[in-house]
C-alpha cells in the first residue's frame, strides 16, 4: 500500500547517534604527568551501508560556519540531541526498512541493512557506489524494493483515513537505533547469512524457482552464483 507522505531525504542516509565518551584531557594530563580522562557529550555520524566509518566529534564542536556564526553539531542535529538529553531513544529519520514486508524483504535482508546502518526506505533508495556494493549479493534486489516502495508512494493516492493508519503504522515500527555498531566480524557474519538464504536448495530447485517466475529454467550451464544472484533478484522484484 503506497503512502502519500513526503519525506525530507536531503541527508536521509546520515544517523546521528549523540553519546557520552571517555577522552583523554590532554592539558589536565600534561600538568598531572599521567593520563587524566574526561567524559564528554560527543556524536557519532553514522553512514549508510559505510562499514568502519564512523567518525566521533564532541558536540560543540563546529560543523560549518555560516558568516561569521559557528554552528556546531549539537545545532545540526538539535531535535536528536535535545532526545538524547531528555533520556528519550534515539530514532532514525524515514520510512521504517519493516514496510519493504510486502515487496519481499527477509528478515536476513533487514539484519544485513541494520549491520550497515542503513535504517530507513529512504536511505536504502540513495545509497550508490561502494555502500551499496557492501550488500554483496542482496544489493539489487534490495535498491529495487526500495524504489518499488518509493515509486508506488509516490504514485498512491489513499483517503485520509487510510493515510493515518500508515503514518502510525510507521511510528510504531521505528526502532531505536543501535547503541552500538556492528564490528567487521559481525557485518561479515550477516552479510554471510543474507548471501546463504538460499544455501539449503539445490541448483535444480532454484531453476524450478526461477521458472516459476519467468515461465522457463534458465538457458545453460550458469554458476550457482549466478543462479542464485538471479532467484533473489526476481524474487525481490514480485
Amino acid at each position: 500500500m503506497a503512502l502519500s507522505v513526503p519525506i525530507d531525504t536531503r541527508e536521509i542516509t546520515v544517523t546521528p547517534v549523540f553519546k557520552h565518551v571517555t577522552v583523554e584531557d590532554i592539558p589536565a594530563s600534561e600538568r598531572e604527568k599521567r593520563p587524566v580522562m574526561k567524559t564528554i557529550e560527543a556524536v557519532e555520524v553514522r553512514f549508510a551501508g559505510s562499514k568502519l566509518y564512523s567518525p566521533v566529534f564532541p558536540v560543540d564542536a563546529m560543523w560549518r560556519r555560516e558568516g561569521h556564526n559557528v554552528i556546531t553539531y549539537r545545532e545540526r542535529w538539535a531535535e536528536q540531541y535535545r532526545a538524547f538529553l531528555s533520556g528519550d531513544e534515539q530514532r532514525a529519520a524515514g520510512t521504517p526498512l519493516e514496510m519493504l514486508r510486502p515487496y519481499g524483504v527477509t528478515d536476513s535482508q533487514l539484519s544485513l541493512c541494520r549491520a550497515l546502518k542503513i535504517y530507513s526506505i529512504e536511505a536504502l533508495d540513495r545509497l550508490e557506489g561502494q555502500e551499496l556494493k557492501n550488500l554483496q549479493m542482496n544489493a539489487n534486489p534490495l535498491k529495487e524494493m526500495a524504489r518499488r516502495y518509493i515509486a508506488d508512494r509516490s504514485a498512491g493516492s489513499q483517503n485520509a483515513s487510510e493515510i493515518d493508519a500508515l503514518r502510525a503504522e510507521i511510528e510504531r515500527l521505528k526502532a531505536a537505533i543501535p547503541a552500538k555498531e556492528a564490528t567487521a566480524a559481525e557485518i561479515d557474519a550477516v552479510v554471510q547469512a543474507a548471501d546463504d538464504e538460499y544455501a539449503a536448495l539445490s541448483n535444480d530447485q532454484i531453476k524450478d524457482r526461477i521458472k516459476d517466475k519467468i515461465g522457463h529454467r534458465p538457458a545453460g550451464n550458469p554458476s550457482r552464483e549466478t543462479l542464485v544472484q538471479s532467484l533473489r533478484e526476481l524474487e525481490g522484484a514480485a
